[in-house]
């Protein structure tokens, strides 16, 4: 056996077949789906963009009354399912409270209910102004949106966002 011989026995043949080239296409269509996944969302980019300062408005037509006296100006604002930081509360307007019930004919009227009232308040926050909606703490909220806010000790559940306004400095 000569030298010759025992170096062609040492190298290996490298071989590309088709179940090679399968692989290597599922391995990078992998990776793309993975880099896909966790891109962030196109909402905005807070890199690039300084965040507004936002007047948010909130209404819901009945609350017990307790609620509704317990909060101050200057509370704290939370979204419940988001946890975004909705500002603080910079007004708060008590109302009599709207229930809706059906008359003798049927038709839908509004009424008050003892020991509860209507309440709007208006919050300042930050966040950035798109065209569909307003960016907070990177969740998305509409006007007309449903939401439960924890303001300082108290819960409001199905509330709506009643206005959005960008503040001019």
């Amino acid at each position: 056996m000569s030298f010759k011989d025992n170096n062609n026995k040492n190298k290996k043949k490298v071989r590309f077949t088709i179940i090679d080239l399968l692989i290597l296409v599922l391995i990078i269509s992998t990776i793309l789906g993975v880099k896909y996944k966790f891109s962030k969302a196109n909402a905005v980019t807070p890199f690039v963009a300084k965040p507004d300062r936002i007047r948010i408005s909130f209404f819901i037509e009945e609350t017990p009354d307790f609620a509704a006296k317990a909060i101050k100006i200057g509370d704290p604002v939370r979204e419940s399912i988001q946890n975004s930081f909705f500002g603080n509360v910079t007004d708060i307007v008590i109302g009599d409270s709207i229930s809706w019930s059906r008359d003798m004919n049927g038709n839908l009227v509004a009424t008050d209910r003892e020991g509860y009232s209507s309440l709007s308040i208006t919050m300042e926050a930050s966040g950035f102004i798109g065209e569909n909606g307003v960016t907070i703490d990177k969740s998305i909220y509409y006007i007309g949106q449903t939401v439960t806010l924890y303001v300082g000790n108290s819960v409001f559940q199905n509330g709506r966002i009643s206005d959005i306004q960008k503040i001019n400095q």
